[in-house]
């Protein structure tokens, strides 16, 4: 399973992203996609990310599945579609060697 990462630029106006975008995200996939959950994060910087859990083949088969997804929710939803994906990738976490203190 791989979490990918939409980040949306919103449109000129900088436009809050749609209530809903979820829903409308999960009612576009297929069982190709592999989809599991759809997480929005409408307020990360500098743009809204949406996070998709995809079961794939690999990391480049989720980042397609993710993309085709998106496009797909884009045009079946007018309140979207000006909205511009700028990436749709796995997203790449520091690493803390850092103690956990109890």
């Amino acid at each position: 399973m791989y979490l990918i990462h939409l980040s949306l630029r919103p449109p000129p106006g900088r436009a809050p992203l749609p209530a809903g975008t979820a829903e409308a995200i999960a009612a576009q996939a297929v069982s190709e996609d592999g989809l599991e959950h759809v997480a929005v994060h409408a307020s990360a910087w500098p743009h809204p990310v949406v996070g998709l859990f995809l079961r794939a083949a690999g990391l480049a088969a989720a980042e397609a599945a993710a993309e085709a997804l998106w496009q797909r929710a884009r045009a079946a939803h007018p309140s979207l579609s000006a909205w511009e994906l700028t990436y749709a990738e796995v997203p790449l976490l520091p690493v803390w060697e850092g103690r956990v203190e109890a």
